[in-house]
């Protein structure tokens, strides 16, 4: 088993919402069957190649804020050549269905669960700030379980930015499960997986931003039509069918029947 973690925030204001402020921090985790790997790393290496070639645009990854914005050497693609990329992504997803675990950790977890926080550090991740609890959660709460059911070696590969690329770590994490794990950071031009994984806790935040935005273009509802349809292999996903006009109070009333069936209501 490989794994892919990225992770996501913000952005700083959202609209006006009782659960989901601009301070939450998240980590995407995409799991990958051993023998799908290989082909996976060639096809985004091809595809590449392929918007090289057709658009003029030498990327030497897929990082989706910047494909979105139209920004960096993204920046010269038209809108359409833009959602296409996301378009791409999604078609490659029906395909494979790869099981998708979130963790966020926002205002609300703390109060949900009747803590302040954490002062601790393990395996190099500082606990009191909120993106390294977020990974640190997603690794226990969400990874560690699924590794536990696996009899061979898996592969944990995280972005860079809590850690410099190419440090393993995970001792303590994993330390019941042995040798069976393996855990690096690593970067999305070294790590095809990892846009992957990028695409996911892009998409997913955006998501979120937009379901919260009053006056949504018809770009931003394209945009959610498409990750909406992709029926997202994840039991922390709600997909609802929503006419464009839902509002920021549609959106909280999913949360709270979201927050009423795990007994948070």
């Amino acid at each position: 088993m490989h794994i892919a973690i990225d992770d996501t925030y913000g952005p700083n204001i959202i609209g006006k919402s009782k659960y989901v402020t601009g301070s939450r921090r998240s980590h995407v985790a995409v799991f990958f069957p051993d023998n799908e790997v290989d082909e996976i790393r060639t096809q985004l290496r091809s595809m590449l190649e392929y918007v090289e070639s057709e658009l003029s645009i030498q990327a030497e990854e897929f990082h989706f804020t910047d494909i979105y914005n139209r920004r960096g050497v993204w920046a010269n693609c038209k809108q359409g050549e833009n959602i296409a990329v996301f378009q791409t992504f999604a078609q490659i997803y029906s395909q494979y269905k790869w099981k998708i675990e979130i963790q966020t950790i926002d205002d609300r977890t703390f109060s949900d669960h009747g803590i302040k926080g954490f002062d601790e550090e393990i395996d190099g991740l500082d606990l009191s700030k909120r993106p390294d609890l977020s990974l640190a959660f997603l690794l226990l709460v969400k990874v560690k379980p699924v590794l536990r059911t696996i009899k061979g070696q898996s592969m944990i590969i995280v972005d860079e930015g809590i850690g410099t690329a190419g440090t393993e770590f995970g001792d303590q994490l994993f330390h019941d499960l042995g040798e069976r794990v393996k855990c690096r950071f690593s970067t999305g031009v070294d790590e095809p997986l990892l846009q992957i994984a990028d695409f996911f806790a892009y998409s997913i935040n955006r998501s979120t931003h937009l379901a919260f935005k009053e006056n949504r273009t018809d770009f931003d509802n394209s945009f959610l039509d498409l990750i909406g349809s992709m029926e997202i292999n994840c039991p922390d996903i709600n997909t609802v069918s929503a006419v464009h006009d839902f509002t920021a109070d549609s959106a909280d009333q999913v949360h709270a029947e979201s927050r009423k069936k795990k007994g948070l209501e």
